[in-house]
Parts: structure tokens; C-alpha cells; sequence
């Protein structure tokens, strides 16, 4: 038990399923010195980007300013023009559904099991007696 208190305190353990092994000092200084050169670089490549970003909106907060009622219609145009994509989709959509549901009634398949066979020789003999 003395042994083991001793073997833990020369270093750091890391523990590997039942057996301890010991990590040298060389590891653990050379992974730290890793760790802060990534770290610090990515910090202040963080900082230099927010400092950038707030430097933009500083000196283009004034052009915002001036243009802002040109925006906004410009805003409403872009939202009614995808308003607009939006139901031209939403009823093709529809068209194809619709499309697709009398093909299969008159085909004689029952898509949703309306109808029936009658149904659909009825169809296709009011079809032929308009062409």
C-alpha cells in the first residue's frame, strides 16, 4: 500500500485498464508547450477576427444608417419574391399530386381506395366519348 502511494507521487498516472503506467515530465512539458502554442494561436487569430469585425461595423455603420429606407424595400421585395417561389412551388406540388392520384384512378389502381373499378371504367368511358 506504501509502495503504491509512493509510485504515484513520482508522476502522473494515467490509468489503463488494471495496470498504472507512469508518464515522464518530457511528455507532460512537451504536450503542455503544444497545447499553448495551438491555443494561443487560435485565440488570437479569435481576437484579431472580432477586432476586424467590430472596426467593419464602425465604419460601415453610417452608409447603414443613410441606406437603410433603400433596405428595407429591398428586404420586402427579397421576402415577397421567396413569398412568391414559395406558392408557385406549394401548388405545383399540388398539380403533380393531383395529376399523379386521377392517372392512377382512371389506370384502374386505387390509390386511396375511393371510388373502385366502377369508378374508374366510368372515367375512362366519359374520356372516350369526349375525344
Amino acid at each position: 500500500m506504501e509502495g503504491r502511494h509512493q509510485q504515484q507521487g513520482q508522476g502522473i498516472g494515467l490509468v489503463q485498464g488494471r495496470h498504472q503506467q507512469q508518464a515522464s515530465g518530457t511528455v507532460v512539458v512537451v504536450a503542455s508547450v503544444t497545447g499553448l502554442a495551438i491555443g494561443g494561436s487560435l485565440l488570437g487569430l479569435m481576437g484579431f477576427s472580432f477586432l476586424a469585425s467590430l472596426t467593419l461595423l464602425l465604419f460601415i455603420s453610417p452608409l447603414l444608417l443613410i441606406f437603410s429606407p433603400l433596405l428595407l424595400f429591398a428586404a420586402f421585395v427579397f421576402v415577397g419574391s421567396l413569398v412568391g417561389f414559395a406558392a408557385a412551388a406549394t401548388m405545383a406540388l399540388t398539380g403533380m399530386s393531383a395529376l399523379g392520384w386521377i392517372y392512377q384512378e382512371v389506370g384502374g389502381q386505387r390509390l386511396l381506395g375511393f371510388g373502385g373499378v366502377d369508378t374508374a371504367s366510368r372515367v375512362k368511358e366519359q374520356g372516350r366519348l369526349t375525344i
